[in-house]
């Protein structure tokens, strides 16, 4: 008796993990839709001030500048809870195959975020040059 009661925690655990995992891929990839989207909205709107020409062409750099910054900002904390999910379903099934898939998606993720950061970076100290 106490077996199956061991069993049916060990099942409910992997289908809250497994939702929980599912939950959070949708919202980040909904996030990160919603990013874009933002992005482009703003992005057709300088194209349509600059069409106008109302704005001088360094505050459309500075507005740029600081969207792009947004951008890279939302993309790179995605890409932080996108690991977290990765991490949660090699709770589920920690085989070496599954594990080696794991290591080299978090690698790729990492490279992927600190290039992020670097950009962020470098938008920064341009703001602070001009």
């Amino acid at each position: 008796m106490v077996e199956s009661g061991a069993g049916l925690g060990q099942i409910f655990l992997e289908q809250l993990i497994e939702y929980t995992v599912l939950a959070l891929e949708i919202i980040i990839t909904i996030i990160i839709i919603i990013i874009v989207g933002i992005t482009l909205a703003h992005l057709f709107k300088i194209v349509l001030s600059k069409l106008r020409n109302k704005e001088e062409k360094g505050q459309r750099q500075e507005y740029v500048g600081q969207l792009v910054r947004h951008m890279l900002r939302g993309l790179l904390i995605s890409l932080d809870f996108l690991v977290a999910a990765d991490l949660l379903k090699s709770i589920l099934v920690p085989t070496v195959p599954e594990l080696t898939t794991l290591a080299i998606i978090v690698a790729i993720r990492i490279v992927l975020s600190w290039s992020l950061s670097k950009e962020i970076e470098s938008h920064m100290t341009q703001k602070d040059v001009l």
